[in-house]
C-alpha cells in the first residue's frame, strides 16, 4: 500500500499545531515564574489552546482518511470545520489574554515616578515581558493558523 505524501495544508497545520503549543508553554512559564503575573492565570486559556491544538490534529487526522461519496463529503465538510475553528480558538486565547494582562502591563510600564520605583522591578519586568511573549507567540499561531485555513489538506491526485 503506498503512503499518501503529506500536502502544504498538513505542513502549516502542523507549524500551526506547535506554534500553539509553544504558545500555551510561554503562557504557563508567564504564570509559573516570579513577578507581578505569577499564579495570575487568565481563565479558560489553556481549554482553548488545548481544544485548537486538538482541532488541527484531528483535522490532520480526518485529511488523511480516504472516504468517497456522502461519507468523503461529511469528512471534507468537518475537516474545513475545523480548519476555521482552530485559529477563532486561538484568537479567543490572545484576545483573552490581552484583556487579563492590560492593567497590569500599564501599571508596570506607566505608573508615575514615585511609584515606578518600586514597581519596575527585575521579577516584575521580566514577568511583564513574558507576558508581551506570550501575546505575540499566541498572535502568530493565530494568524498562522488563519493561513492554514486557506489550505486543502488533501494531497491533489493527478486524473
Amino acid at each position: 500500500m503506498k503512503e499518501k505524501k503529506m500536502s502544504a495544508g498538513v505542513w502549516v497545520a502542523v507549524c500551526t499545531a506547535i506554534l500553539a503549543v509553544i504558545s500555551l508553554i510561554v503562557y504557563s512559564m508567564n504564570v509559573s515564574s516570579a513577578g507581578y503575573f505569577q499564579n495570575a492565570s487568565v481563565n479558560n486559556l489553556v481549554l482553548y489552546g488545548i481544544l485548537a491544538v486538538a482541532a488541527l490534529v484531528v483535522a490532520i487526522v480526518l485529511s488523511r482518511v480516504k472516504v468517497s461519496g456522502a461519507a468523503g463529503k461529511v469528512v471534507s465538510l468537518v475537516t474545513g470545520c475545523l480548519q476555521i475553528a482552530a485559529p477563532a480558538l486561538l484568537a479567543l486565547c490572545l484576545i483573552n489574554l490581552v484583556s487579563g494582562r492590560v492593567e497590569g502591563l500599564g501599571f508596570i510600564y506607566f505608573s508615575n515616578a514615585d511609584v515606578a520605583l518600586e514597581v519596575q522591578t527585575a521579577e516584575n519586568m521580566s514577568s511583564a515581558t513574558t507576558a508581551i511573549t506570550s501575546m505575540v507567540c499566541f498572535g502568530v499561531s493565530m494568524l498562522a493558523g488563519i493561513v492554514a485555513a486557506f489550505f486543502n489538506l488533501n494531497k491533489a491526485e493527478a486524473k
